[in-house]
């Protein structure tokens, strides 16, 4: 019996962890998973990539890591509108092209250290989407 792919959004947050230290469960989750399929946006590459400079972290590896590991999702809507039609699930609005991206790749999970950014009762309501910290989905992959 085949393991169903599990389908995974990953916030910004959860790739810089993993950039910055290779013990952690964002490295674990972005480096030693099967059997789930990882998702970025056109808006989460345009973010890692400004962040990446800032924090003088590496371009290459951040790329690297990019495309061999993740599915992209591309969002065509302008930012501002992505921010409207999301405003009523997020409590950052710098977060909602997470939401945005997430839909639009139909995934079941959404991985990120700022659960505490997004309204999780109604994201799980009206998408079906849960929202789990590295840590935690680990386990549950464990628990499969």
């Amino acid at each position: 019996m085949t393991m169903k792919l599990i389908r995974v959004f990953v916030d910004s947050d959860v790739v810089i962890a993993s950039l910055m230290s290779t013990t952690g469960a964002a490295d674990m989750l972005l480096h030693n998973t099967e059997g789930i399929e990882l998702y970025v946006s056109n808006f989460s590459v345009e973010e890692l990539e400004r962040v990446v400079s800032r924090l003088k972290l590496d371009q290459e590896k951040l790329h690297k890591l990019l495309n061999t590991r993740f599915s992209f999702v591309k969002i065509n809507q302008p930012l501002k509108k992505i921010r409207e039609e999301f405003a009523d699930y997020i409590r950052d609005i710098n977060d909602a092209h997470i939401v945005a991206g997430a839909k639009e790749a139909k995934v079941t999970y959404i991985v990120t250290y700022n659960i505490r950014h997004f309204e999780t009762n109604k994201l799980s309501q009206d998408f079906q989407i849960i929202l789990l910290t590295p840590g935690l989905f680990l386990q549950y992959l464990r628990s499969l």
